[in-house]
C-alpha cells in the first residue's frame, strides 16, 4: 500500500485501506493533547473549588497526574524500547532527558495534593496553579517534541506493517492490564477532545462500561473535566 492509495488511520483499531504508518505518531498526538486537557482543567479549577467540592476536585487532579505517569512509564519500559529495536539504541534518549526537565515539579505537585488528602496540609489553589505553571513551559516543549520521534517516515523505513500491527495489540493489552478502571478510564474520557473522538481507542464494551459503571466510585469528580463522558462539551 503507497501513502497515495491510502487514508490516514483514525484509531488503534487500523482499518482496511488506511496509511498505517502515522497512526503511532498521531494516537501519541492525541494522548498528550489529553493529558495536556487534564491539566488545563486542574488549572482552571483549582482556585475556585471549596468545601464539600475539594474532595473529588482532589481525586480528579490526582488522577489526571497519574495517567501521565501511566503514559510516560509506558513509554519507557515498553514503548521506546520496542521502537528502539530497529530505530536503534538511544533514538528515544532525548525524550528521557526531557522527562527530567519537568517530572520532578510534577511529582511534587502529586505529593503535595495527596497531603492535603490526607489531611496533613491546607488546600491552597494558587500554590496548585503556580506549580503547574512552573513546568508547564518544559513539558510543553517536550509533549510537542516528543510526536515527531514517530515520524511516519521514519517508522515506514524501519517497520513492517504488521510488526507495528503486533507492537499495537502488545501496547494495548499492557494498559488494559495495568489501568485503574475506576479512575484512569474516566479520566480519558471527560478529558477527551471532542476533534478527535477516535480517542480514546478503547474497545466499545470497555467504553460502556465505564460510561456506565466504573465512574460511578468517584462521579463527583469527572465533572471537572472538559467534556462528559460522551464526548459532549461543558458549559
Amino acid at each position: 500500500m503507497t501513502p497515495s492509495s491510502s487514508k490516514p488511520c483514525e484509531s488503534r483499531r487500523f482499518p482496511e485501506n488506511c496509511e498505517l504508518y502515522p497512526v503511532h505518531g498521531r494516537h501519541m498526538a492525541a494522548v498528550h493533547n489529553n493529558i495536556l486537557r487534564g491539566i488545563n482543567a486542574i488549572a482552571k479549577h483549582a482556585a475556585t473549588v471549596e468545601g464539600d467540592k475539594i474532595k473529588p476536585f482532589l481525586v480528579f487532579a490526582l488522577t489526571v497526574f497519574s495517567t501521565f505517569h501511566h503514559h510516560h512509564h509506558l513509554e519507557e519500559t515498553f514503548s521506546f524500547p520496542k521502537y528502539e529495536e530497529k530505530l536503534g539504541k538511544g533514538t528515544f534518549t532525548v525524550n528521557y532527558e526531557q522527562h527530567e526537565k519537568f517530572v520532578p515539579q510534577v511529582e511534587q505537585l502529586v505529593h503535595y495534593l495527596k497531603e492535603v488528602q490526607e489531611g496533613k496540609k491546607e488546600y491552597d489553589g494558587k500554590h496548585i496553579v503556580d506549580t503547574i505553571e512552573s513546568f508547564s513551559d518544559a513539558m510543553i516543549q517536550h509533549l510537542n517534541e516528543e510526536i515527531a520521534t514517530l515520524d511516519a517516515g521514519r517508522m515506514r523505513a524501519a517497520f513492517t506493517a504488521q510488526e507495528l500491527k503486533d507492537i499495537d495489540a502488545e501496547f494495548m493489552k499492557i494498559i488494559l492490564a495495568t489501568t485503574d478502571y475506576y479512575t484512569n478510564l474516566p479520566v480519558v474520557l471527560v478529558c477527551q477532545d471532542p476533534d478527535t473522538a477516535w480517542f480514546p481507542p478503547l474497545p466499545y464494551l470497555i467504553k460502556l462500561a465505564t460510561r456506565w459503571w466504573f465512574y460511578r466510585r468517584y462521579k463527583e469528580s469527572w465533572e471537572f473535566g472538559p467534556v462528559d463522558l460522551y464526548g459532549n462539551p461543558r458549559e
